[in-house]
């Protein structure tokens, strides 16, 4: 499964795999910054942390940040 997250300039996506494992990847073609991270689940109560980093930057985005 895929997630992605857009916001002006900066695009963010998360992969999930059935094992648990997940990637992220951030990239601001602003300023041409990428930032990843992988992560592994152990419970679906883990999503919402591991999503938390993402889906801060892309919101600062929206906010002008």
């Amino acid at each position: 499964m895929s997630l992605t997250l857009e916001s002006d300039e900066r695009t963010g996506t998360v992969f999930l795999w059935e094992s648990g494992a997940a990637s992220l990847l951030f990239i601001d073609s602003k300023t041409e910054r990428t930032w990843q991270d992988h992560a592994v689940l152990n419970s679906e109560n883990d999503l919402p942390q591991t999503l938390a980093p993402l889906v801060k930057l892309v919101e600062a985005a929206a906010d002008g940040n």
